[in-house]
């Protein structure tokens, strides 16, 4: 009996579907939780909008508390509010150096005052090196220490799709 032609295409979409299954089984996210405490930043006290500013912190183990690396970000400022003290938003780029290489994000940040830190966030990560050198997806921010606090703490998790 002769096999009829669209049996055949069918077969060939089926084979396909499934490899492209597979694949997507072999690319799982994979998440990197840290804790940052700031330990830098720039901003003069009476910012205006083009100004740039630099800040950055320690990194540590979310489970453990050890010292896993650094977090260093230059920003932007695209908007100053007229209150007092003055919100500032900024739009940053970070990279986080972590033992197995570096993390690259980008994202906007908004500041009750730059003495006081940045709020809870989304960023973008746009690439890295070494063990993330294929890494896209983005970092939750969530800052853990009250905008009152002399130490200031954030919450980082990180969503990487290789």
């Amino acid at each position: 009996m002769p096999v009829q032609p669209w049996f055949a295409v069918a077969a060939l979409v089926a084979a396909l579907v499934g490899a492209d299954q597979v694949v997507a089984d072999q690319e799982r996210d994979r998440t990197v939780e840290v804790t940052g405490k700031q330990t830098l930043i720039s901003a003069p006290a009476n910012i205006a909008v083009g100004q740039g500013f630099v800040s950055g912190g320690e990194l540590f183990d979310r489970q453990s508390g050890a010292r896993v690396g650094e977090g260093l970000s230059h920003c932007g400022v695209v908007r100053v509010a007229a209150a007092v003290p003055p919100a500032v938003t900024a739009l940053c780029t970070s990279v986080f150096r972590l033992p197995d290489g570096e993390l690259h994000l980008s994202g906007s940040r908004t500041y009750e005052s730059t003495a006081t830190g940045f709020g809870d966030a989304v960023w973008a990560i746009t690439g890295g090196t070494g063990a993330y050198s294929s890494a896209e997806g983005e970092v939750k921010v969530v800052r853990t220490s009250p905008t009152t606090a002399q130490e200031i703490v954030h919450e980082f998790v990180f969503t990487i799709s290789d």
